[in-house]
C-alpha cells in the first residue's frame, strides 16, 4: 500500500482521530483551558492528608487532569507520526511536554505529602469506600517510601525530564526523514528505499537486493552515527542520573523496583537464554539450508524462504484475523471487527510518515494502531500483535483510570499471544504448502526477533548501562565493538559478521525506554505457554487469559501471570518457548523437504 503523500491514501485506511478532536483548533481550546484547570491542584497542598475527603477530591482531581493531558498528547503524537516533517505537529507535542510538565510540578507535594503522614492514617482512610478504589494504587506507593524524594526534588526532576523525549524525537527524525538512502531495483521497479520499507525489501527472494538494501542502509546511517550514539549516550546517562538521585543501585534495579518485578526474571531470562543458543543457531542454519547458501551473511538472515508472489488485501487480512483470533470467543472478535469498521487502524505508507509501528490509546476514547501495510503476511501478523495491544487497552479500561493502563512486562503478552494464535491458525488450517510453510517461518521469526534479538540487544543494552554506573566514557567506537562482539557470542559460526553490522544499533528506538527490550522475551515466553493452553482446549484457562486482559493495572505485572500460573523466575517458562521454537524448526525442515 505505497502512495506518494497522505492525501492518496483512501479515507477509510486512515485511522479516524475525530472521536478526541474535530480538528486542531478544537484541539487548541482545550489545551487553554486544561493550562487553566492545572492551578487548582495546588490548593490542596499542605493539606492532603487532613481528611479522607481532602485525599479523595485531591487524588480525583489529579487524575482527571492526567487523562485531559494524556488526550492532548495522543492526538499530537499520532498527527505527529503522520507526518513527520511537520513542524505545527512538532510544536504541539512540544506544548503539551510543557503542560504535562507543569503539571507535574505543580503536583510534586502529592507524592511526598502522603508519603510523610503516618501509615495508619492512609490504612484508615482506605476503609472508607470512596476511597477503596485507591486502594493499589496508595499501597504501592507506600512500598516506594525508601526512594522518594521531597517535593523541590521532585519538581527539579520534573524540571530536568521535561525534554526526554527529544532523545527519540531526534533519532526518529533522522532516521526516517533527514537521511536520503538512494533508490534502487526492487523486483524491477526503481524504489525509493526508507527506514519502514528497509523491512519488507531486506525479505526479498533476491540476494544481490538485500545485499545493496542492506549497504546502502549501514553506509549512509553510518555517516550519522556520532550523533546517534552522542544522542543516545546522553539518554541513557539522563536514565542513570534519575536512578541515582532516586538511590537505586542501577537502571535495572529502578525499572524492576517500578514494576515490582523480581531480579530474578530477569537474572532467569538470561541464565536459560545462555544455554540454549544452540537452537538459535539451529534456527539460521534451517534459513541457510533453506537458501541454499554456503555461508548466511547478515543480510541474508530475514530472507523470504518460501518461494510465493503471495500477499494479502485489506479485507482478506480482516477475515484472517477474525477467524484466526476467534478461539479467544465472540466479545474479543466484536471488539475486533470494530477497530476495522470504526477506522482504529492506519495502514498507509509513504515518505515524511514515520516507520515505527505500535498501538496507543488515551483513557476514555478507542484505541489507535499504527502500521506500515504492505500486504505481506508479516505485515498480518504484525498488525495482530498491535491489534493485541489495542484490545488489552480497549478490554481493561473498565478499570479507573490508574489501574488501566497496562505495564509494559504485561503488554507484550497480549501482543504476542495474538501472533502465535495467527500463526498456528494458518499452520494448520490452510492446505497450501507454501502458505504453511510462511506461517511456521513467521511463527519462528516472531521467536527469535522477540526472544533471542530481544535479549541479545537488551545485553547490549544493559552492559552500557553497566558501563555508566562504572564511570567510563562512552563513544561511537565502543558501542560498535560492543554490539558486535555480542553478535558474534549469540550467532557463533552461524551468520558471517562483517563491520557493516555494527551501526545497525542506531535504528533501535527500544534503547531510549531503558529495559523494554528484556519485556519482549519474556513476554513471547509467556505468550507460547498462554496460547498453547487456550489451543488445548482448556476453556478455564481461556478465561483466565480474558479476566487478566481486563485487570490491566490493577495488579503488580508478576502477579498478574502468576494467576494464570506463568512464573517467569523459573527457567521453565522459557525453555518450553525455545522448544517450541525447535520443534517448528523440525517441522518447518520436514514440510519442505516433502
Amino acid at each position: 500500500m505505497n502512495y506518494n503523500n497522505r492525501d492518496e491514501v483512501p479515507e477509510e485506511y486512515k485511522w479516524d482521530l475525530s472521536t478526541r478532536y474535530k480538528d486542531i483548533n478544537d484541539w487548541e481550546k482545550d489545551l487553554e483551558k486544561v493550562k487553566k484547570d492545572i492551578n487548582k491542584i495546588s490548593k490542596y497542598k499542605k493539606k492532603l492528608l487532613e481528611s479522607s475527603d481532602s485525599l479523595y477530591n485531591a487524588l480525583e482531581l489529579k487524575f482527571k487532569l492526567i487523562v485531559d493531558i494524556q488526550k492532548l498528547y495522543c492526538y499530537a503524537h499520532c498527527m505527529s507520526d503522520e507526518d513527520i516533517e511537520n513542524n505545527k505537529y512538532f510544536l504541539m507535542l512540544s506544548e503539551v511536554e510543557s503542560l504535562f510538565q507543569d503539571f507535574a510540578f505543580q503536583s510534586a507535594y502529592i507524592t511526598p505529602e502522603i508519603l510523610k503522614g503516618k501509615k495508619s492514617t492512609i490504612t484508615n482512610y482506605l476503609k472508607e469506600e470512596k476511597l477503596k478504589k485507591y486502594e493499589f494504587y496508595l499501597n504501592n506507593l507506600l512500598r516506594q517510601k525508601k526512594h522518594q524524594l521531597n517535593e523541590r526534588e521532585e519538581q527539579i526532576i520534573s524540571k530536568l525530564t521535561s525534554t526526554n523525549s527529544n532523545y527519540e524525537t531526534m533519532s526518529n527524525i533522522l532516521t526516517n526523514s533527514v537521511i536520503d538512502y538512494g533508490h534502487l531495483l526492487v523486483d524491477g521497479t526503481k524504489t525509493q528505499l526508507l527506514n519502514s520499507n528497509y523491512r519488507t525489501i531486506i525479505t526479498n527472494k533476491n540476494r544481490e537486493t538485500r545485499k545493496e538494501a542492506f549497504n546502502m542502509l549501514t553506509s549512509n546511517l553510518k555517516k550519522y552515527e556520532n550523533i546517534y550514539s552522542i544522542n543516545l549516550i546522553s539518554s541513557m546517562k539522563q536514565a542513570k542520573n534519575i536512578a541515582d538521585i532516586y538511590k537505586f543501585k542501577s537502571v535495572l534495579d529502578m525499572d524492576l523496583f517500578e514494576s515490582n518485578i523480581p531480579k530474578k526474571v530477569y537474572e532467569n531470562l538470561y541464565e536459560t537464554i545462555e544455554k540454549r543458543l544452540d537452537v538459535y543457531h539451529k534456527y539460521y542454519n534451517m534459513i541457510k539450508r533453506s537458501l541454499g547458501l554456503e555461508e548466511l551473511e547478515y543480510y541474508d538472515k530475514d530472507s523470504e524462504l518460501v518461494n510465493t508472489e503471495m500477499t494479502f488485501s485489506i479485507e482478506d487480512t480482516k477475515i484472517l484475523l477474525l477467524n484466526s483470533l476467534s478461539i479467544l470467543g465472540d466479545e474479543y472478535t466484536d471488539i475486533l471487527e470494530k477497530a476495522f469498521n470504526e477506522r482504529w487502524i492506519d495502514f498507509g505508507v509513504y515518505k515524511g510518515k514515520t516507520s515505527s509501528i505500535y498501538a496507543t490509546c488515551n483513557y476514555g476514547d478507542h484505541p489507535l494502531v499504527l502500521t506500515n501495510f504492505l500486504g505481506k503476511f508479516t505485515d498480518i501478523s504484525t498488525l495482530a500483535h498491535e491489534l493485541g495491544h489495542a484490545l488489552h487497552f480497549h478490554l481493561s479500561m473498565d478499570n479507573p483510570y490508574h489501574d488501566w493502563y497496562t505495564d509494559l512486562f504485561t503488554a507484550e503478552v497480549a501482543s504476542l499471544t495474538n501472533e502465535i494464535l495467527f500463526s498456528n491458525y494458518v499452520i494448520n488450517n490452510s492446505k497450501d504448502k507454501d502458505l504453511k510453510l510462511t506461517a511456521i517461518y513467521n511463527t519462528l521469526n516472531t521467536i527469535q526477533n522477540n526472544l533471542f534479538d530481544a535479549a541479545l540487544e537488551g545485553e547490549f543494552e544493559h552492559k552500557v548501562y553497566n558501563m555508566l554506573e562504572e564511570g567510563k566514557e562512552l563513544n561511537t567506537e565502543i558501542f560498535n565493538k560492543l554490539i558486535y562482539d555480542i553478535r558474534k557470542k549469540y550467532y557463533g559460526n552461524s551468520i558471517n559478521l562483517n563491520e557493516n553490522i555494527s551501526t545497525m544499533w542506531t535504528r533501535r528506538m527500544h534503547y531510549f525506554r531503558p529495559y523494554y527490550l528484556f519485556k519482549y522475551a519474556t513476554g513471547v515466553s509467556s505468550a507460547i505457554y498462554i496460547s498453547k493452553k487456550i489451543l488445548s482446549g482448556d476453556d478455564k484457562f481461556k478465561e483466565k487469559y480474558l479476566n487478566f486482559l481486563k485487570k490491566g493495572g490493577s495488579n503488580y505485572p508478576h502477579e498478574l501471570l502468576l494467576e494464570m500460573g506463568v512464573d517467569l523466575t523459573k527457567p521453565e517458562v522459557i525453555n518450553d518457548a525455545i522448544d517450541y521454537m525447535e520443534e517448528l524448526i523440525i517441522k518447518f525442515n520436514k514440510i519442505s523437504e516433502e
